[in-house]
């Protein structure tokens, strides 16, 4: 072993040192800079199109609407009542009660948002499972049911009331409906 480190010895001292360089001007290896890792020119340009894509999506994304106006169920049933006066010659008296009935529940179910089309003033007061005996009425159920409940007995009078006969009579019952729907204006 000894005579092989030997020869390996004298073999290396035969070899100059490391080789002169081809340029003398030229840096020595170890101070040139290497260039970046591979990943930042691809982390840079991911980037780039990133920024590009969120910019186009800003430019040309769907604009939000403006939400719809909020209905107004008294304005609402207010001028059905108005056109229903206007049209009195042309509906026939047997039909007006049941149209008027229909303009003030659809007001009721719109403003109030109880089942008033479908429903008699007692189905829905005394129909609730809030109305059990000896348990008192919630304050704000209390003011709910002042402020409806007139308003749900005209349209029951107008419901179970005879039909008017005349064109006259169906004058009289849209007045007294747009009168109440003035007691009614918020």
């Amino acid at each position: 072993m000894k005579t092989t480190l030997l020869l390996v010895n004298t073999l290396l001292a035969q070899f100059p040192g490391p080789a002169p360089l081809p340029h003398p001007q030229l840096p020595p290896p170890e101070s040139v800079d290497l260039p970046p890792p591979w990943w930042i020119p691809w982390a840079a340009a991911l980037l780039l199109v990133l920024l590009i894509a969120i910019i186009v999506w800003l430019l040309v994304r769907p604009k939000h609407l403006p939400p719809a106006p909020l209905r107004q169920p008294w304005s609402a049933a207010f001028r059905a009542l108005n056109d229903l006066r206007t049209r009195a010659q042309a509906i026939p008296p047997q039909d007006m009660g049941h149209r008027v009935s229909q303009v003030l529940r659809r007001y009721l179910q719109e403003r109030y948002a109880v089942p008033a089309p479908s429903r008699t003033t007692h189905e829905i007061f005394d129909g609730r499972p809030e109305r059990l005996p000896g348990v008192p009425i919630p304050r704000t159920q209390g003011l709910w049911r002042e402020r409806f409940e007139p308003v749900a007995h005209l349209c029951d009078d107008i419901s179970f009331m005879p039909a008017p006969r005349t064109q006259e009579e169906s004058t009289v019952l849209i007045d007294q409906a747009l009168a109440r729907m003035q007691e009614e204006k918020p």
